[in-house]
Protein backbone atom coordinates (compact mmCIF):
# COMPACT_ATOMS: atom_id res chain seq x y z
CA UNK A 1 0.00 0.00 0.00
CA UNK A 2 1.55 3.55 -1.07
CA UNK A 3 0.16 6.83 0.07
CA UNK A 4 0.75 10.30 -2.07
CA UNK A 5 -1.42 12.47 -0.08
CA UNK A 6 1.78 13.98 1.32
CA UNK A 7 3.65 14.79 -2.15
CA UNK A 8 3.20 19.00 -2.83
CA UNK A 9 1.06 17.85 -6.45
CA UNK A 10 0.42 14.42 -6.99
CA UNK A 11 -1.01 15.23 -10.65
CA UNK A 12 2.12 16.47 -11.36
CA UNK A 13 3.25 12.90 -11.78
CA UNK A 14 0.07 11.52 -13.46
CA UNK A 15 -0.54 7.99 -13.90
CA UNK A 16 2.99 6.73 -12.58
CA UNK A 17 1.75 6.80 -9.48
CA UNK A 18 -1.01 4.18 -9.75
CA UNK A 19 1.13 1.42 -12.35
CA UNK A 20 1.68 -2.09 -11.78
CA UNK A 21 5.64 -2.68 -12.30
CA UNK A 22 5.24 -6.38 -12.02
CA UNK A 23 5.44 -7.82 -15.03
CA UNK A 24 3.93 -11.22 -16.00
CA UNK A 25 6.29 -12.76 -17.96
CA UNK A 26 8.37 -15.84 -18.87
CA UNK A 27 12.34 -15.52 -18.92
CA UNK A 28 14.23 -16.95 -21.44
CA UNK A 29 17.53 -16.47 -23.31
CA UNK A 30 18.79 -14.96 -26.57
CA UNK A 31 22.05 -17.12 -28.31
CA UNK A 32 24.19 -14.65 -30.25
CA UNK A 33 26.70 -16.04 -32.91
CA UNK A 34 30.13 -14.51 -34.17
CA UNK A 35 28.59 -11.10 -31.12
CA UNK A 36 30.78 -8.21 -29.87
CA UNK A 37 31.05 -6.65 -26.45
CA UNK A 38 31.72 -3.50 -26.18
CA UNK A 39 33.54 -1.97 -23.14
CA UNK A 40 32.29 0.66 -21.30
CA UNK A 41 32.61 4.32 -22.75
CA UNK A 42 31.16 7.37 -21.54
CA UNK A 43 29.43 8.87 -24.68
CA UNK A 44 27.12 12.38 -25.36
CA UNK A 45 24.05 9.99 -24.66
CA UNK A 46 25.17 8.50 -21.61
CA UNK A 47 27.29 5.49 -20.61
CA UNK A 48 28.52 3.38 -24.16
CA UNK A 49 28.86 -0.59 -23.82
CA UNK A 50 27.25 -3.49 -24.53
CA UNK A 51 26.23 -5.91 -27.14
CA UNK A 52 26.74 -5.71 -31.18
CA UNK A 53 24.99 -8.94 -32.99
CA UNK A 54 26.64 -10.27 -35.86
CA UNK A 55 24.91 -8.18 -38.44
CA UNK A 56 26.54 -4.83 -35.84
CA UNK A 57 23.30 -3.87 -34.62
CA UNK A 58 23.52 -2.52 -31.19
CA UNK A 59 21.34 -4.58 -28.43
CA UNK A 60 19.84 -1.77 -26.56
CA UNK A 61 18.97 -3.83 -23.59
CA UNK A 62 22.98 -4.55 -23.10
CA UNK A 63 23.90 -1.32 -21.62
CA UNK A 64 22.72 0.82 -18.40
CA UNK A 65 20.47 2.66 -19.44
CA UNK A 66 19.12 1.71 -23.23
CA UNK A 67 22.10 3.76 -24.65
CA UNK A 68 23.43 2.96 -28.21
CA UNK A 69 26.59 1.85 -29.02
CA UNK A 70 28.12 5.16 -29.95
CA UNK A 71 31.59 6.58 -30.03
CA UNK A 72 33.18 3.59 -30.63
CA UNK A 73 35.63 2.30 -34.08
CA UNK A 74 33.64 -1.04 -34.60
CA UNK A 75 35.84 -2.11 -37.66
CA UNK A 76 38.74 -2.11 -34.78
CA UNK A 77 37.91 -5.64 -32.77
CA UNK A 78 40.97 -5.67 -30.59
CA UNK A 79 40.03 -9.36 -29.37
CA UNK A 80 38.90 -12.93 -30.98
CA UNK A 81 37.55 -15.81 -28.56
CA UNK A 82 36.39 -19.04 -29.74
CA UNK A 83 34.44 -19.09 -26.33
CA UNK A 84 30.65 -19.38 -25.47
CA UNK A 85 30.73 -16.55 -22.72
CA UNK A 86 27.19 -15.21 -20.87
CA UNK A 87 26.47 -11.64 -20.86
CA UNK A 88 25.68 -10.59 -17.09
CA UNK A 89 25.17 -6.50 -18.09
CA UNK A 90 27.14 -3.48 -17.48
CA UNK A 91 27.95 -3.00 -13.73
CA UNK A 92 28.07 -0.04 -11.83
CA UNK A 93 29.53 0.76 -8.13
CA UNK A 94 26.36 3.04 -7.17
CA UNK A 95 24.26 1.00 -4.32
CA UNK A 96 21.25 1.41 -5.71
CA UNK A 97 22.37 -0.03 -9.42
CA UNK A 98 23.97 -3.08 -7.56
CA UNK A 99 20.89 -3.97 -5.78
CA UNK A 100 18.60 -3.86 -9.59
CA UNK A 101 21.07 -3.57 -12.52
CA UNK A 102 23.93 -5.51 -11.74
CA UNK A 103 22.20 -8.47 -10.74
CA UNK A 104 19.34 -8.33 -13.54
CA UNK A 105 20.76 -11.51 -15.23
CA UNK A 106 21.83 -13.56 -12.92
CA UNK A 107 18.74 -15.63 -12.33
CA UNK A 108 19.84 -17.12 -15.79
CA UNK A 109 23.01 -18.80 -13.34
CA UNK A 110 20.60 -20.47 -11.24
CA UNK A 111 17.72 -21.78 -14.03
CA UNK A 112 17.71 -24.80 -15.48
CA UNK A 113 18.75 -23.45 -19.08
CA UNK A 114 22.25 -23.32 -17.11
CA UNK A 115 22.51 -26.00 -15.29
CA UNK A 116 21.62 -28.66 -18.25
CA UNK A 117 23.54 -26.90 -20.88
CA UNK A 118 25.19 -23.69 -19.90
CA UNK A 119 27.19 -24.48 -16.75
CA UNK A 120 30.52 -24.70 -18.33
CA UNK A 121 30.49 -21.28 -20.22
CA UNK A 122 32.25 -18.27 -18.51
CA UNK A 123 29.93 -15.34 -17.39
CA UNK A 124 31.08 -12.08 -18.47
CA UNK A 125 30.41 -8.15 -17.39
CA UNK A 126 31.51 -4.71 -18.92
CA UNK A 127 32.21 -2.67 -15.18
CA UNK A 128 31.90 0.78 -15.57
CA UNK A 129 34.41 3.15 -15.44
CA UNK A 130 37.04 2.39 -12.06
CA UNK A 131 34.55 -0.35 -11.02
CA UNK A 132 35.65 -3.19 -8.39
CA UNK A 133 33.90 -5.49 -6.24
CA UNK A 134 33.66 -3.59 -3.09
CA UNK A 135 33.32 -5.56 0.09
CA UNK A 136 28.86 -4.72 0.08
CA UNK A 137 28.64 -6.19 -3.46
CA UNK A 138 31.22 -9.30 -2.69
CA UNK A 139 28.23 -10.00 0.27
CA UNK A 140 25.47 -9.37 -1.57
CA UNK A 141 26.43 -11.47 -4.46
CA UNK A 142 27.72 -14.38 -1.96
CA UNK A 143 24.44 -14.58 -0.11
CA UNK A 144 22.93 -15.08 -3.43
CA UNK A 145 25.04 -17.88 -4.13
CA UNK A 146 27.76 -16.36 -6.45
CA UNK A 147 31.54 -15.95 -5.96
CA UNK A 148 32.45 -12.55 -7.75
CA UNK A 149 35.76 -13.62 -8.81
CA UNK A 150 33.83 -16.03 -11.33
CA UNK A 151 32.89 -13.00 -13.56
CA UNK A 152 35.05 -12.11 -16.15
CA UNK A 153 35.15 -8.12 -17.05
CA UNK A 154 35.41 -7.22 -20.33
CA UNK A 155 37.68 -4.28 -20.82
CA UNK A 156 38.64 -4.55 -24.84
CA UNK A 157 36.44 -4.95 -27.52
CA UNK A 158 36.04 -8.27 -28.54
CA UNK A 159 34.46 -10.55 -30.54
CA UNK A 160 32.99 -14.06 -29.06
CA UNK A 161 31.60 -17.18 -31.05
CA UNK A 162 28.72 -17.17 -28.90
CA UNK A 163 27.03 -14.59 -26.16
CA UNK A 164 24.33 -16.11 -24.49
CA UNK A 165 22.15 -13.54 -23.11
CA UNK A 166 19.87 -13.58 -20.82
CA UNK A 167 16.21 -11.88 -20.60
CA UNK A 168 16.28 -9.28 -17.40
CA UNK A 169 14.19 -9.89 -14.65
CA UNK A 170 14.22 -6.07 -13.72
CA UNK A 171 13.99 -4.00 -16.82
CA UNK A 172 12.62 -1.10 -18.66
CA UNK A 173 10.98 -0.68 -21.89
CA UNK A 174 11.36 2.74 -22.19
CA UNK A 175 14.65 4.05 -20.55
CA UNK A 176 12.14 5.26 -17.79
CA UNK A 177 9.74 3.07 -15.83
CA UNK A 178 11.19 -0.17 -14.56
CA UNK A 179 9.55 -3.65 -14.11
CA UNK A 180 10.31 -6.43 -12.52
CA UNK A 181 9.38 -10.16 -12.58
CA UNK A 182 8.86 -13.20 -10.46
CA UNK A 183 12.53 -13.86 -10.54
CA UNK A 184 13.80 -10.76 -9.44
CA UNK A 185 11.39 -11.27 -6.28
CA UNK A 186 13.00 -14.66 -5.59
CA UNK A 187 16.16 -13.09 -5.65
CA UNK A 188 14.83 -10.44 -2.76
CA UNK A 189 13.30 -13.27 -1.07
CA UNK A 190 16.67 -15.16 -1.08
CA UNK A 191 18.40 -11.92 0.63
CA UNK A 192 15.21 -11.33 3.45
CA UNK A 193 15.39 -15.19 3.88
CA UNK A 194 19.20 -15.06 4.70
CA UNK A 195 18.76 -11.98 7.11
CA UNK A 196 16.48 -13.88 9.22
CA UNK A 197 18.21 -16.66 9.74
CA UNK A 198 21.32 -14.41 11.05
CA UNK A 199 19.04 -11.58 13.11
CA UNK A 200 20.22 -10.24 16.01
CA UNK A 201 18.74 -8.50 18.93
CA UNK A 202 19.05 -4.63 17.96
CA UNK A 203 17.54 -1.44 19.92
CA UNK A 204 16.52 0.25 16.40
CA UNK A 205 12.87 -0.12 15.94
CA UNK A 206 12.52 3.31 13.42
CA UNK A 207 15.34 4.19 11.57
CA UNK A 208 16.49 6.69 9.41
CA UNK A 209 19.31 6.51 6.70
CA UNK A 210 20.93 9.35 6.01
CA UNK A 211 23.07 10.72 2.81
CA UNK A 212 24.59 13.45 4.91
CA UNK A 213 27.76 12.11 4.37
CA UNK A 214 27.59 12.17 0.47
CA UNK A 215 27.37 14.81 -2.24
CA UNK A 216 27.79 17.83 -0.30
CA UNK A 217 28.53 19.93 -3.60
CA UNK A 218 24.36 19.39 -4.46
CA UNK A 219 22.29 19.39 -1.17
CA UNK A 220 21.47 21.23 1.97
CA UNK A 221 19.77 20.68 4.91
CA UNK A 222 19.55 16.81 5.53
CA UNK A 223 20.90 17.71 9.00
CA UNK A 224 17.39 19.04 10.09
CA UNK A 225 15.80 15.95 8.54
CA UNK A 226 17.84 13.96 10.76
CA UNK A 227 17.25 16.10 14.17
CA UNK A 228 13.57 16.05 12.96
CA UNK A 229 13.47 12.60 12.64
CA UNK A 230 15.43 11.95 15.79
CA UNK A 231 12.58 14.08 17.82
CA UNK A 232 10.61 11.71 16.77
CA UNK A 233 12.24 8.53 17.90
CA UNK A 234 14.03 7.53 14.83
CA UNK A 235 17.64 6.33 14.79
CA UNK A 236 19.87 8.29 12.42
CA UNK A 237 22.46 6.03 10.56
CA UNK A 238 24.93 5.91 8.11
CA UNK A 239 24.93 3.02 5.35
CA UNK A 240 28.53 3.90 4.63
CA UNK A 241 29.36 3.16 7.88
CA UNK A 242 27.61 -0.14 8.87
CA UNK A 243 28.82 -4.09 6.85
CA UNK A 244 26.37 -4.93 4.47
CA UNK A 245 24.83 -7.80 6.91
CA UNK A 246 24.61 -4.92 9.81
CA UNK A 247 22.26 -3.07 6.99
CA UNK A 248 20.54 -5.96 6.92
CA UNK A 249 20.09 -7.00 10.44
CA UNK A 250 18.65 -3.55 11.35
CA UNK A 251 15.99 -3.74 8.72
CA UNK A 252 14.71 -6.91 9.04
CA UNK A 253 14.38 -5.97 12.70
CA UNK A 254 12.97 -2.42 12.49
CA UNK A 255 9.47 -1.46 11.95
CA UNK A 256 9.66 1.62 10.21
CA UNK A 257 12.43 3.82 8.02
CA UNK A 258 12.83 6.87 6.57
CA UNK A 259 15.36 7.86 4.01
CA UNK A 260 15.27 10.37 1.13
CA UNK A 261 15.01 8.53 -2.60
CA UNK A 262 17.82 6.91 -3.52
CA UNK A 263 20.19 4.52 -3.25
CA UNK A 264 19.47 4.79 0.45
CA UNK A 265 15.60 4.17 -0.31
CA UNK A 266 16.24 1.12 -2.18
CA UNK A 267 17.05 -0.98 1.19
CA UNK A 268 13.13 -1.24 1.42
CA UNK A 269 13.51 -4.88 -0.60
CA UNK A 270 14.82 -6.16 2.54
CA UNK A 271 12.09 -4.66 4.90
CA UNK A 272 9.80 -7.10 6.58
CA UNK A 273 6.34 -7.43 4.68
CA UNK A 274 4.01 -4.58 6.51
CA UNK A 275 6.79 -2.35 7.67
CA UNK A 276 6.24 1.49 7.61
CA UNK A 277 8.01 3.47 5.08
CA UNK A 278 8.77 7.27 4.73
CA UNK A 279 10.25 7.92 1.81
CA UNK A 280 11.20 11.73 0.78
CA UNK A 281 11.77 13.20 -3.05
CA UNK A 282 14.59 15.35 -3.38
CA UNK A 283 13.55 17.54 -5.79
CA UNK A 284 10.51 17.66 -8.13
CA UNK A 285 11.03 13.97 -9.91
CA UNK A 286 10.21 10.34 -8.39
CA UNK A 287 12.83 8.17 -9.64
CA UNK A 288 11.20 4.99 -11.72
CA UNK A 289 13.58 2.94 -10.17
CA UNK A 290 12.06 3.70 -6.35
CA UNK A 291 8.54 3.12 -8.09
CA UNK A 292 8.97 -0.29 -9.02
CA UNK A 293 10.79 -1.22 -5.84
CA UNK A 294 7.68 -0.06 -3.73
CA UNK A 295 5.71 -2.89 -5.25
CA UNK A 296 8.39 -6.38 -4.75
CA UNK A 297 7.18 -6.58 -1.47
CA UNK A 298 4.01 -5.76 0.85
CA UNK A 299 4.96 -2.49 2.32
CA UNK A 300 3.16 0.13 3.94
CA UNK A 301 4.95 3.47 2.01
CA UNK A 302 4.27 6.91 2.49
CA UNK A 303 5.72 9.57 0.35
CA UNK A 304 6.19 12.83 1.69
CA UNK A 305 7.44 16.30 0.13
CA UNK A 306 10.07 18.09 2.63
CA UNK A 307 12.14 20.10 -0.24
CA UNK A 308 12.00 23.32 -1.89
CA UNK A 309 14.51 22.16 -4.29
CA UNK A 310 13.90 25.27 -6.68
CA UNK A 311 17.18 25.42 -8.57
CA UNK A 312 17.37 21.28 -9.73
CA UNK A 313 19.47 21.75 -12.99
CA UNK A 314 17.47 20.57 -16.18
CA UNK A 315 17.99 17.03 -15.12
CA UNK A 316 16.58 17.18 -11.49
CA UNK A 317 17.71 14.35 -10.16
CA UNK A 318 21.47 15.75 -10.65
CA UNK A 319 20.16 18.19 -8.05
CA UNK A 320 21.20 20.12 -6.04
CA UNK A 321 18.85 19.68 -3.46
CA UNK A 322 16.91 21.65 -0.46
CA UNK A 323 15.76 19.83 2.45
CA UNK A 324 14.01 21.27 5.10
CA UNK A 325 11.17 20.01 7.81
CA UNK A 326 7.76 20.51 5.56
CA UNK A 327 4.14 21.80 6.70
CA UNK A 328 3.70 18.22 5.48
CA UNK A 329 5.99 16.04 7.03
CA UNK A 330 4.98 18.09 10.37
CA UNK A 331 1.36 17.18 9.27
CA UNK A 332 2.06 13.64 8.96
CA UNK A 333 3.36 13.43 12.04
CA UNK A 334 0.16 15.40 13.73
CA UNK A 335 3.05 17.94 14.80
CA UNK A 336 1.63 21.63 15.85
CA UNK A 337 5.45 23.30 15.85
CA UNK A 338 5.33 24.96 12.36
CA UNK A 339 3.18 27.78 14.11
CA UNK A 340 6.44 28.54 16.16
CA UNK A 341 8.17 31.22 14.15
CA UNK A 342 11.36 30.69 15.20
CA UNK A 343 11.35 27.62 12.61
CA UNK A 344 11.05 29.44 9.59
CA UNK A 345 13.92 31.59 10.62
CA UNK A 346 16.27 28.38 11.43
CA UNK A 347 14.91 26.56 8.14
CA UNK A 348 16.00 29.32 5.69
CA UNK A 349 19.20 30.53 7.37
CA UNK A 350 21.16 28.93 4.51
CA UNK A 351 18.22 28.90 2.02
CA UNK A 352 20.92 32.19 0.28
CA UNK A 353 24.04 30.07 -0.22
CA UNK A 354 21.73 26.81 -1.92
CA UNK A 355 20.20 29.39 -3.96
CA UNK A 356 23.58 30.97 -4.95
CA UNK A 357 24.65 27.72 -5.31
CA UNK A 358 21.97 26.48 -7.54
CA UNK A 359 22.33 29.31 -9.91
CA UNK A 360 25.45 28.30 -10.66
CA UNK A 361 25.05 24.62 -11.04
CA UNK A 362 25.08 22.56 -14.08
CA UNK A 363 23.27 23.74 -16.96
CA UNK A 364 20.60 25.81 -15.89
CA UNK A 365 17.50 25.36 -13.83
CA UNK A 366 15.13 23.38 -14.33
CA UNK A 367 11.38 25.19 -15.43
CA UNK A 368 9.28 22.21 -14.02
CA UNK A 369 10.89 23.05 -10.61
CA UNK A 370 9.20 26.40 -10.33
CA UNK A 371 6.02 25.20 -11.45
CA UNK A 372 6.08 22.08 -9.21
CA UNK A 373 7.13 24.33 -6.19
CA UNK A 374 5.46 27.73 -6.79
CA UNK A 375 2.85 27.42 -4.30
CA UNK A 376 5.31 25.48 -1.23
CA UNK A 377 7.81 28.46 -2.21
CA UNK A 378 5.20 31.24 -1.67
CA UNK A 379 3.98 29.81 1.51
CA UNK A 380 7.30 29.25 3.02
CA UNK A 381 8.36 33.10 1.36
CA UNK A 382 5.28 34.40 3.46
CA UNK A 383 5.71 32.40 6.52
CA UNK A 384 9.61 33.59 6.85
CA UNK A 385 8.78 37.30 6.37
CA UNK A 386 6.52 36.63 8.92
CA UNK A 387 8.90 35.80 11.19
CA UNK A 388 11.24 38.42 10.18
CA UNK A 389 8.70 41.17 10.96
CA UNK A 390 7.93 39.42 14.26
CA UNK A 391 11.28 39.11 15.01
CA UNK A 392 11.98 43.06 14.50
CA UNK A 393 9.07 43.62 16.34
CA UNK A 394 10.29 41.56 19.44
CA UNK A 395 13.90 42.91 19.22
CA UNK A 396 12.20 46.63 19.48
CA UNK A 397 10.25 44.98 22.82
CA UNK A 398 13.36 43.67 24.23
CA UNK A 399 15.29 47.03 23.94
CA UNK A 400 12.33 48.70 24.99
CA UNK A 401 12.29 46.53 28.36
CA UNK A 402 15.79 46.92 29.18
CA UNK A 403 15.86 50.41 28.69
CA UNK A 404 12.88 50.96 30.96
CA UNK A 405 14.33 48.22 33.60
CA UNK A 406 17.77 50.17 33.71
CA UNK A 407 15.57 53.27 34.29
CA UNK A 408 14.12 51.74 37.13
CA UNK A 409 16.78 50.41 38.46
CA UNK A 410 19.21 54.00 38.09
CA UNK A 411 15.53 55.45 39.83
CA UNK A 412 15.47 52.77 42.87
CA UNK A 413 18.88 53.42 42.99
CA UNK A 414 18.77 56.61 43.30
CA UNK A 415 16.03 56.45 46.41
CA UNK A 416 18.09 54.10 48.18
CA UNK A 417 20.96 56.22 48.44
CA UNK A 418 19.17 59.52 49.61
CA UNK A 419 17.57 57.20 52.61
CA UNK A 420 20.68 55.50 53.12
CA UNK A 421 22.05 58.81 53.63
CA UNK A 422 19.27 60.03 56.09
CA UNK A 423 19.76 57.15 58.12
CA UNK A 424 23.68 57.27 58.35
CA UNK A 425 24.47 54.07 56.47
CA UNK A 426 26.43 53.96 53.81
CA UNK A 427 25.55 52.44 50.54
CA UNK A 428 27.82 49.93 48.33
Amino acid sequence: MTNYDYLYKKEYYGESLHKNYEAKKELGYQVIKNGVILPYKRTDKGPGGGVLDESGRFIGSTSLHNCCGCGYDFQKIEKNSDSTVIYLGMFHDIWGHCLTDNIRRLWFLKSSFYVDVFSRCKPVFVPMETFEFGDSSRKLLEILGFDCDDFLPVTSITRYNTIILPDESFFTTDGDSRYFTSEYREMMDRIRDYAKEHRKKTPYKKVYFSYKNYTHFKQFGEERLERYFQSKGYEVLYPEKMTLEEQLNVLINCDSFASTIGSCSHNILFLRDHAKVILIPRANYLTGYQLTLDQVHDLNITYIDSTLSLFAASCPWEGPFYYFVSGRLMDYFKDTRKKDRRYWRESFKDFKMYAIHGLNYGRGANAKAYEYYSETAAACLDQFSRSSSWTRVKRVAMKVLIFVGRGFQRIRGSKRTRLGKKQGVMEW
